[in-house]
């Protein structure tokens, strides 16, 4: 009783397993189907039948009957310890894509001690990334369309506070915004990206010379060593130079002195002879 349109969405060993179980309700879409949570009741009804009563579940399609369907599951795989993640959850309560069927895999590995066979494991980005990468460029979605499509309305009626709904939808457009830049980078052309001076360089190539043994770079030629010695024939003569005294002398200061406190104008100008050069004098300033 199941519709050959869940073929590809679920493994073989899952859908012979689904048949088995002689559901109640036929599934035809996995997504509009599992969420309400009912047909998850009667699956485990099949292996817990005392503790699972399928009349305290309501088969509506409304927000308020998923909610009290879903609590009762969660605190069913609680005191069970069946590892159902929660987010596999929220995305079958909002009807995301490919979340339901990632919960049917989850409850049939749980239920039957069983793995389930894929070429590609499943992820848990329930998103529509992987449909908008298979649209032509013109046709994929914006960002206020990203956000319609990957924020339900039901998420908008039971989020917790407006924080929480604010992140999903920064995830929303930050996971956009990184599809975009890829698609920038796979199709320049259309974006009319140029290349920037660093891409359109030639690239240098790298020196192929080999090493010198000296350490010294090619480009430059060495001075031998040889160079560098005195040779054997050359002498060297001291040379003596005479330092000549620019201290006048202790009793030269003192003539000085006497004449400058006998003048009594102030126009005495002394000057003192710099060394034995004649014609090198300094004016001597004294002040009272």
């Amino acid at each position: 009783r199941i519709n050959l349109s869940v073929m590809n969405a679920l493994p073989r060993e899952v859908l012979k397993w689904l048949q088995s179980l002689d559901l109640s309700i036929s599934v035809k879409n996995p997504k509009w189907d599992f969420s309400n949570g009912y047909l998850v009741a009667e699956i485990l009804s099949w292996y817990h039948p005392k503790e699972i009563k399928i009349h305290s579940y309501n088969n509506g399609t409304s927000i308020q009957s998923k909610i009290l369907n879903w609590s009762l599951l969660e605190t069913f795989f609680k005191n069970k310890n069946y590892s159902i993640d929660k987010d596999v959850i929220d995305g079958t309560i909002h009807c995301k894509n490919a979340a339901a069927e990632v919960l049917v895999e989850q409850l049939y590995t749980t239920l039957t001690n069983r793995p389930t066979y894929r070429l590609t494991p499943r992820t848990h980005c329930f998103n529509d990334l992987t449909y908008q990468s298979k649209l032509p460029l013109h046709a994929r979605a914006t960002t206020s369309t990203a956000i319609k499509n990957n924020l339900a309305n039901t998420e908008l009626e039971t989020g917790p506070d407006t924080n929480h709904l604010m992140n999903k939808t920064q995830n929303i457009i930050s996971l956009h915004m990184q599809h975009r830049h890829l698609q920038r980078l796979q199709d320049p052309d259309r974006f009319g990206i140029k290349p920037t001076l660093g891409e359109i360089r030639t690239p240098k190539k790298p020196d192929q010379t080999p090493p010198t043994t000296s350490g010294v770079k090619s480009g430059r030629r060495s001075r031998p060593v040889s160079a560098n010695k005195i040779p054997e024939n050359v002498k060297f003569a001291e040379v003596k130079v005479k330092q000549s005294g620019r201290d006048p002398a202790a009793g030269q200061l003192a003539a000085l002195k006497s004449k400058l406190d006998s003048d009594v104008f102030g126009t005495y100008q002394p000057t003192i002879p710099l060394g034995d050069s004649p014609g090198y004098t300094a004016i001597a300033q004294h002040t009272r």
